[in-house]
């Protein structure tokens, strides 16, 4: 019995070592999509500026509301919270009291 376990781990650690040095092919670089890729990114045009990303373009500064349509529904909102909850309590200024 303990033949036979040998014998099956020697052949295990034969067929790993047989695909492990299998891994040192190199990779494929000359098929026609890798060359329609290639010609792709060299027929890019070069030197463009990519526009700011984000939300810095559509900020207003200075804390103010912004021009968007979700910025102008807070600001209703906002306007309209004391009428709409009349027995809440008002925020205090200065972070959370103790």
């Amino acid at each position: 019995m303990i033949k036979h376990i040998t014998v099956m781990t020697a052949a295990v650690l034969a067929a790993t070592g047989v695909f492990a040095q299998s891994s040192e092919r190199q990779a494929i670089t000359d098929s026609k999509p890798q060359v329609r890729a290639q010609a792709k990114v060299a027929a890019k045009a070069q030197g463009k500026v990519a526009p700011a990303s984000g939300d810095t373009s559509r900020t207003a500064e200075g804390g103010s509301v912004g021009t968007d349509v979700a910025a102008v529904a807070g600001e209703k909102r906002h306007q309209t919270r004391d009428e709409r909850k009349p027995n809440r309590r008002k925020p205090v200024p200065g972070g959370t009291p103790e």
